[in-house]
């Protein structure tokens, strides 16, 4: 018994030394087990316990085979997921399974059976069939999709911010902010007055012309008015001053005007050509364009050839400031300059006390180069001065207003171009820190919400131009002795200009500092409360104003006619000729109107016309407008043939080459002082000579058709209820001194009252308590309102003013109203 015990036990020593690698590790456990069955098979018995912990290797082996071979072909790999950990679409998306599954669920989805669908690089289950129109013209990013968006049309840096606050509207080529979503006349009215009124206007459009002083001298003098020559003194070459002018058709001066434009020069360095940038209104922005390009052709001359024309419009932006609060906000923003000891941050630091910015001398320019604004946003507006400057403050406070600093339109460091560098201003926009950088840089600052300081390792600099901007950019030419006509609160602010890249960091530090951010239409009512003409509005005789007129008409005009007739007003039982349009040419005597007035089609109207052309057959219309007419209904009478009422309003045929605008403060003060001029004159000729003489360059010989045709702006102050509505005919008062048919004024019927005018803008004035308008009459009307009497100069003490009725467009009263000449 003894030899075959053991030769069982070396049979079983021999097995476990052919076990598995895997096994090897229960040979110490196999050892005791063995020799215990060789103790139990002397006693003839088994221990079962002993036997499987010795083959439990084996068995569990055979336990997972059994269940994989069991749930192999049956379950996937989320399905063998307790309920617990099961999510929906596990089978569709891995990542929503167990790290341990993904490789096996990855390799059922490549091996699933579903030929119609793949396994994406993100893991998940997509379509293998071609995406429809609108997933394939989908962009990968906003920024893609707002770059698509802007086919046509561009979009100024804040865009998206002002969409979000303010009604969009598509105006030359651009993408403006016409008004706020609030109702916001009197906010902008008191932003402007007594705080800070804002407007992005970068859509002005900027010409750069470089080449010898002289010859872009010669070129603009061909362009503007020979007293605007002025341009090549040293306060405009050295680039401190910005020149106001008003435009013409090159060789026409003084008739086909295109509009006001300001020039700056670039301070000119030794050695270097001169560079001027021309800002222009985007609606004439193109016609200048064009005759600077025919101006250089005409002249002929080597150096003329030579000027370069570019167009740098979108590598500029700019906003404009208005208010008391506009200089105090601008010293607080700029305040971190890069130079501090620079004449810029000097200049800065002394007018901060300054409680208007009409303290300053208009059309000023102050360069300076400061700080990413994004270090130290946000700003908060800095308080008001209450107390006596420190005397040496004060002493460079005064001599900033006595004499404005030669060296404020350059910076301090040589051959530092700033702004006029756009090469240099382009590549500090791309290396300039993301925000990503700058949060990342705050989120380690120790004082929570303590601002950055500038590293220059990494940060940029941003280089400015601050120009003090006033009623002279507006009116296109000097305005000295009729400021005090204006509102200083509304007429003065800033004009900043920044390279591209930084209007959104500028304009969101503007507006955390307080200021208002206002449209296009709260712009111009702003100019309006001021008093001031604003373009292409209160322009007319310019291609600008037809457009602007004449795209106005065509919209009133469309909804007037879709009104039923018994509901629309009936202007012609009312006696207004031109409800739609100031037809100046008809004024002036010419027979057309102006090319650029748009011809109204019918096409859209043509079911709606032969409706109504039934109707009014069967009804006998004409019948029943007469006898409405005598009953004094309002309903509306026959206008006609839609096609020639359409010509009749706003019919387009010639051009408005020969109307003389009279603009600018020198010939609007020698029309002013005809007014009040002694009657020892008869003829029109006679009586504007004055005005003949100051035209330099024109020859007299078709005078009278010149002062025909000629234009006067005009502000009309209403003393009495009424509001003049726009397009409102302006007449000479009735009940004058002299009307008798044999010292009526010549050309005007003495039964009737004498059309002069008509009013292009009119509502009530905020700033002056009654309505007013601004409107322009012919030059022949305000010598038959001379000749009448009304505006010969009254006593001391009386009204020097001339007074004029202004025609009701809803049939009330006339509204009587004080007229003054405005350039």
């Amino acid at each position: 018994m003894s030899s075959e015990s053991g030769k069982r036990a070396e049979a079983d020593r021999r097995k476990a030394r052919q076990t598995t690698s895997g096994f090897k590790q229960h040979v110490s456990e196999q050892k005791a087990v063995v020799a215990g069955h060789a103790t139990l098979s002397k006693a003839r018995s088994l221990d079962v316990t002993g036997f499987v912990e010795a083959r439990s290797f084996e068995i569990n082996a055979l336990q997972r085979s059994l269940e994989s071979a069991k749930t192999s072909g049956n379950a996937r790999a989320f399905q063998t997921l307790p309920r617990h950990l099961r999510r929906r679409a596990a089978s569709h998306n891995v990542k929503r399974m167990p790290v341990r599954l993904r490789e096996k669920a990855i390799s059922e989805m490549k091996k699933s059976a579903a030929s119609s669908k793949t396994l994406g690089d993100s893991g998940k289950l997509t379509n293998a069939k071609k995406n429809n129109r609108y997933k394939r013209r989908r962009t990968r990013s906003v920024r893609a999709e707002y770059e698509q968006r802007q086919n046509g049309k561009r979009w100024l840096e804040t865009h998206v911010w002002h969409a979000k606050r303010m009604h969009m509207k598509e105006m030359w080529g651009v993408m403006v902010a016409d008004s706020p979503n609030e109702r916001s006349h009197r906010a902008a009215y008191r932003a402007a007055k007594e705080k800070t009124f804002v407007q992005d206007v970068s859509f002005y459009r900027t010409i750069e012309v470089t080449g010898q002083v002289e010859a872009i001298t010669r070129l603009l003098g061909c362009l503007v008015a020979p007293e605007d020559l002025t341009i090549a003194a040293p306060c405009y070459v050295n680039g401190n001053r910005m020149a106001s002018l008003t435009m013409y058709r090159a060789g026409q001066y003084p008739l086909s005007a295109l509009g006001p434009v300001t020039a700056l020069w670039k301070p000119i360095i030794k050695g270097q050509l001169g560079v001027m940038w021309i800002r222009i209104h985007p609606c004439i922005a193109d016609t200048v364009l064009s005759e600077l390009v025919n101006a250089r052709a005409m002249l002929q001359e080597p150096l003329e050839q030579q000027l370069r024309i570019d167009d740098i419009s979108c590598d500029l932006v700019s906003f404009e400031l208005l208010g008391n609060q506009s200089t105090q906000m601008l010293c607080s923003i700029l305040s971190h300059t890069a130079s501090p000891k620079s004449c810029g941050a000097s200049i800065l630091q002394a007018i901060q006390a300054l409680p208007s910015p009409a303290s300053l001398p208009e059309s000023v320019v102050l360069a300076l180069r400061i700080h990413d604004p994004r270090l130290h946003f946000p700003f908060k507006l800095g308080a008001e001065e209450t107390q006596l400057l420190p005397e040496q403050r004060q002493r460079q406070l005064d001599e900033v207003l006595l004499q404005w600093p030669a060296g404020a339109a350059s910076l301090s460091e040589a051959g530092d171009g700033g702004i006029w560098d756009r090469a240099s201003c382009a590549s500090d926009v791309e290396r300039r820190p993301s925000e990503h950088i700058l949060n990342e840089r705050r989120h380690a600052q120790l004082i929570p919400g303590a601002k950055l300081s500038p590293d220059p390792n990494i940060d940029v600099t941003v280089p400015l131009l601050l120009i003090r901007t006033g009623p002279e950019a507006l009116l296109g030419s000097r305005v000295i002795k009729t400021a005090s006509q204006l509102v200083d609160n509304l007429a003065h602010g800033w004009t900043l200009l920044a390279p591209k890249g930084w209007g959104m960091s500028l304009w969101m530090a503007l507006n955390f500092a307080g200021a208002r951010a206002q449209g296009l239409q709260e712009r111009n009512h702003v100019g309006f409360e001021a008093g001031l003409p604003t373009f292409p509005a209160n322009w007319p005789g310019t291609s600008a104003y037809d457009s602007w007129a004449g795209s106005i008409a065509a919209d009133e005009f469309g909804k007037w006619s879709r009104r039923p007739p018994g509901k629309r007003t009936n202007y012609l039982q009312l006696g207004v000729e031109s409800p739609f349009s100031s037809p100046f040419h008809t004024l002036l005597g010419m027979t057309s109107s102006p090319a650029t007035y748009p011809e109204i089609t019918t096409n859209d109207l043509q079911c709606r016309i032969r409706r109504l052309r039934k109707i009014n057959s069967d009804k006998k219309t004409v019948a029943l407008a007469t006898t409405s007419a005598d009953d004094g209904d309002n309903s509306d009478v026959d206008m006609g043939d839609p096609d020639t009422a359409n010509e009749r309003e706003l019919g387009a045929v010639d051009t408005t080459a020969g109307i003389w605008l009279v603009s600018g403060e020198r010939l609007s003060a020698i029309v002013s002082s005809l007014l009040t001029a002694p009657h020892d004159k008869v003829t029109l000729v006679q009586w504007a000579k004055p005005l003949l003489e100051s035209i330099r360059g024109h020859s007299c010989e078709d005078s009278l058709q010149l002062l025909e045709h000629a234009l006067v702006r005009v502000r009309l102050i209403c003393n009495g209820r009424g509001v003049p509505a726009k397009n409102a005919p302006i007449y000479i008062r009735s009940g004058a001194p002299s009307t008798s048919p044999d010292q009526a004024p010549v050309g005007v019927d003495p039964r009737r009252p004498a059309l002069i005018g008509y009013v292009m803008t009119g509502s009530f004035s905020l700033a002056r308590g009654c309505s007013m308008a601004i409107g322009a009459c012919s030059l022949k009307g305000l010598f038959n309102l001379w000749k009448a009497g009304l505006g010969i100069q009254l006593p001391q003490g009386s009204n020097k003013s001339a007074r004029v009725t202004i025609n009701s467009m809803n049939g009330g009263p006339f509204i009587e109203a004080i007229l003054n000449v405005i350039p």
